[in-house]
């Protein structure tokens, strides 16, 4: 059951989310027990997406025949999954709540919503990329107003929300073959892969420039670097003879961003 449920949960999401925004919560100060409960509000709270994500999907993950799932697979029912989601998201809310304060714990709480939604109503329509930009664009203030009441710069929030987004159409043209044969596709499936791979390196290429931007003032060098990276992550991508060069790429650029937020953070 424990490892039913540990599949259940999106692991590889769940838990770089987790890491990144506890990343981020060091960088810009949190230390000791507040930094524990961020991790644990942060944590309990992608538990819950990925359960309930699991959990309404499991009729057409068994349509598509995915074994690799566990409630196709018969070692977890869709009732436990609604209750691990309920019970996680349950304690998500108090932590957040008890670790950043009313304000900015709120955020963090309409961040899980978002994800929540994007399950349940948004995930198979071309607003599928809405509860990302909200979501991430969340866990900025979250994270500043929780620690010392101040809100965070711009540029910050601007770069998780375009982050959010671009790992959406990343991750979801992986799936697109399947999702498009069963017409469940989300904005992705209904741009086709052609344009909705433009749309996330339009989307990276314009949250790479803000963070070089930002770092410019300090690096010169490092910001142009950076930029020499998308290029030629975007080279990489088009001259590869490998059918999975454009969604590493576009992961890669992913990565990049992350990382230059928690450097810039």
């Amino acid at each position: 059951m424990i490892r039913s449920l540990a599949r259940s949960c999106h692991p590889g999401p769940t838990l770089v989310v987790t890491f990144v925004v506890s990343a981020l919560a060091w960088s810009l100060g949190w230390v000791g027990v507040g930094l524990i409960g961020v991790f644990a509000a942060v944590l309990t709270g992608q538990l819950s997406v990925g359960w309930s994500n699991d959990a309404f999907d499991a009729r057409l993950d068994a349509l598509a025949v995915r074994r690799s799932k566990p409630t196709v697979a018969g070692t977890v029912t869709s009732r436990t999954l609604w209750w691990a989601a309920a019970l996680a998201v349950t304690a998500s809310v108090a932590l957040s709540w008890l670790v950043a304060g009313w304000i900015g714990g709120s955020f963090h709480v309409l961040g899980v919503l978002m994800g929540w939604t994007y399950n349940l109503l948004l995930s198979r329509t071309i607003w599928s990329w809405l509860p990302y930009l909200i979501a991430f664009g969340a866990l900025p203030p979250f994270l500043t107003y929780g620690l010392d009441g101040t809100a965070p710069p711009v540029w910050l929030v601007a770069a998780f929300a375009i982050i959010g987004v671009s790992a959406h159409l990343a991750n979801a043209l992986t799936d697109i073959e399947s999702d498009t044969s069963l017409g469940i596709g989300g904005v992705v499936g209904r741009l086709g892969a052609r344009r909705a791979t433009l749309v996330g390196w339009v989307l990276l290429g314009v949250g790479t420039a803000i963070l070089a931007g930002v770092m410019l003032a300090t690096s010169p060098l490092m910001a142009a670097l950076v930029l020499l990276g998308f290029l030629l992550a975007i080279l990489y991508a088009v001259r590869s003879a490998s059918p999975s060069a454009m969604f590493t790429s576009l992961l890669a650029v992913v990565v990049l961003d992350v990382v230059l937020v928690l450097l810039l953070a």
